[in-house]
């Protein structure tokens, strides 16, 4: 009677099948890959139970690993062999270093990474310019101050305007040549205004007012810039800061602003004559721009934080009005950056121009870009402009008694 042939037990039976799927598919592969099982994706196709861990086959350390069949090497989890239980590792690909979600793989360019803040604490890299803003034509917003009786009370020669950062509503004004180191603080309604003295300040030539961040985090500051020179015989200009004070109620008696501090400046070159100050929002640089009747305004800064004493300026840019794509008046006589710090408006007699400004950008990396003209009411002979401390249009006002505040709103 012939000996029955040896029963095995279940694992080994198991063990076997699993041996011989090992081999047919490496047979398979050797003469060609002809006659092996494939998958619609074109790899092996899964074989069922053969691969079926099963509730006898444990799938963690001391699973399929020691056979070299599902989790080794040579698996099909492994370098070249499919991860996912239909044989794909993702939606579309093969999660292995060799499979179709590697480095050459048909799955598009990697995604952004976000390389975190630039060092001047913009994130990322610079923006692209944005077009350019429109905006509605002037409307009267106020009128300068003016008393028949007390010129000193009056703004006669408007020079400077800029809207306060902490009293909404109220505009600072300052005379010409000649006013004194006086400043206006004129409240658009109720129409009202109060006079502020600088102590220790002088006036020789205040020809355009900002307001700014200075030394002490979250408090805005007035500049006022004594740059005028008609002559270009000034040895130094001079530029005033002082943090602004709460504006109250109208009043006719002159109040003393003190704590100002005097910064003295000086040209690389020569002397010149400038009506424009600017104050940069995000760096607190100051930037002085010539006005010149050739149209060639160079652009002066003074990197913040600005120091006690003398300090001579660095040439970043220079600007020529009067003709393409700056037409019109040569003659720079004021401007302002936004408070956002994101638009830069320079404007001459007849005609006013702003930048856009990327984030990430400098002022000077600004004024290199193409300019926009906005618009500009026809003044008797305006010499001030400056944004809504809101970022919702900008002012702008011409010398003489009475002159019309106008504001051009953003659309």
């Amino acid at each position: 009677m012939p000996r029955p042939a040896p029963v095995l037990d279940r694992p080994l039976r198991r063990a076997a099948t699993l041996l011989l799927a090992a081999s047919l598919t490496t047979l398979g592969a050797a003469c060609g890959g002809s006659d092996a099982p494939t998958g619609a994706d074109g790899g092996p196709r899964d074989l069922g139970g053969v691969r079926d861990a099963g509730p006898e086959l444990d799938a963690g350390a001391d699973s399929d690993a020691g056979s070299g069949i599902d989790a080794g090497a040579d698996s099909d989890a492994g370098a070249d062999g499919d991860a996912g239980a239909d044989g794909d590792a993702g939606a579309d690909g093969d999660a292995g270093a060799d499979g179709d979600a590697g480095a050459d793989s048909d799955a598009g360019p990697p995604p952004d990474i976000d390389a975190g803040p630039s060092p001047d604490g913009d994130a990322g890299p610079p923006d692209a310019i944005p077009a350019c803003p429109t905006f509605a034509d002037a409307v009267e917003r106020a009128r300068t101050p003016y008393d028949p009786f007390f010129p000193s009370r009056s703004v006669r020669e408007a020079s400077g305007l800029a809207e306060s950062r902490r009293n909404p509503g109220v505009l600072w004004l300052h005379n010409d040549s000649g006013g004194g180191p006086r400043l206006f603080a004129a409240r658009i309604a109720p129409a009202g205004t109060v006079f502020y003295d600088l102590a220790d300040a002088g006036a020789r030539d205040w020809e355009d007012i900002a307001v700014g961040p200075g030394p002490e985090a979250g408090v805005s500051y007035v500049y006022v810039g004594d740059i005028g020179d008609n002559g270009e015989s000034r040895a130094n200009i001079d530029v005033y800061r002082v943090a602004e004070p709460a504006v109250g109620a109208a009043s006719a008696t002159p109040l003393t602003l003190t704590g100002v501090e005097r910064f003295t400046l000086v040209y690389p070159d020569r002397a010149h004559n400038a009506e424009t100050l600017l104050v940069d929002p995000r760096t607190g640089d100051v930037f002085v721009v010539v006005k010149s009747g050739s149209g060639d305004s160079p652009v002066y800064r003074a990197a913040a934080p600005l120091a006690a004493g003398t300090t001579t300026l660095e040439l970043v840019a220079t600007l020529r009005f009067g003709a393409d794509p700056l037409p019109g008046n040569a003659l720079t006589t004021g401007g302002d950056i936004s408070p956002a710090g994101d638009e830069i408006a320079i404007r001459t007699y007849d005609a006013a121009y702003l930048w856009r400004r990327a984030r990430g950008a400098t002022v000077a990396e600004a004024l290199a870009t193409p300019p926009c003209r906005i618009p500009l009411r026809r003044e008797t002979q305006g010499e001030a402009l400056g944004f809504a401390a809101d970022g919702s249009g900008y002012y702008s006002v011409s010398e003489g008694n009475l002159e019309v505040v106008s504001f051009y709103a953003r659309r």
